[in-house]
């Protein structure tokens, strides 16, 4: 090996090691937040006196239920992101067509409480893991339900021959948000509205690693109260 190959080796290995450092860090931060307003309500609770009135007993334990489900919710996150970096992929023709149905299975409750509808063209069969691109639909299906406009959610489907690729456009109808922020949104834990929206921010993480691991590429266009268009490009 030459010396050239292997301080490029070298910085790839530094390089991965700083994102793991990073990942981690980043989700101890973000798992630490809840636990202590769960401990904090927890403590203020146990101080109530009995004789006060029960609506602030009930606010204490809500509010301890919603930090519980959070760090549930993370920690459910967290592992999905980090087994589809291990988990084998079973390639084999799928359908793209019967990958979303199954996505729009999964968040079927979602749709039904927000009044979302998903549509799509005729979509090809291509050679991939079908649960993953069921996973990268539920992702960005769910992403439109959570982030929607004052209209119902509306997402449809196309897929397109580029060249050697198949090229797989999601668009919807929901808020969108500044093209500055296209990279960013991918990066694990950014949220561009903060804590406005329940979410640990690796959703879309999730769906690039999974792209990324079938070869492709997965890219977003928008722009504010003009909707999204995600686009994933796989042979």
């Amino acid at each position: 090996m030459t010396r050239s190959k292997q301080q490029n080796g070298a910085a790839a290995a530094d390089l991965a090691s700083k994102s793991v450092r990073d990942f981690v860090s980043t989700a101890a931060h973000d798992l630490r937040e809840p636990l202590r307003a769960i401990r904090a309500h927890a403590q203020f609770l146990a101080a109530i006196p009995d004789a006060e009135k029960t609506d602030r007993r009930a606010q204490c334990v809500d509010y301890i239920h919603a930090g519980v489900d959070r760090v549930e919710n993370l920690i459910r996150d967290i592992e999905d992101y980090w087994l589809e970096e291990i988990r084998e992929l079973e390639l084999c023709e799928v359908s793209l067509e019967s990958a979303l149905q199954e996505a729009r299975r999964q968040v079927s409750q979602r749709l039904n409480e927000c009044g979302g509808q998903v549509t799509y063209d005729v979509l090809p069969v291509i050679t991939a893991d079908f649960e993953s691109l069921a996973s990268v639909f539920r992702i960005l299906i769910d992403n439109a339900c959570k982030f929607r406009a004052v209209p119902a959610p509306r997402v449809h489907v196309t897929a397109a021959r580029v060249r050697r690729d198949w090229v797989v456009s999601v668009v919807d109808n929901g808020q969108g948000f500044d093209p500055t922020y296209a990279e960013l949104i991918f990066k694990p834990f950014e949220r561009l509205n903060g804590k406005r929206y329940p979410g640990s921010g690796l959703g879309l993480p999730l769906a690039r690693r999974i792209v990324a691991r079938h070869r492709g590429r997965i890219w977003a266009e928008s722009r504010p109260d003009s909707g999204s268009t995600f686009r994933f490009a796989l042979r």
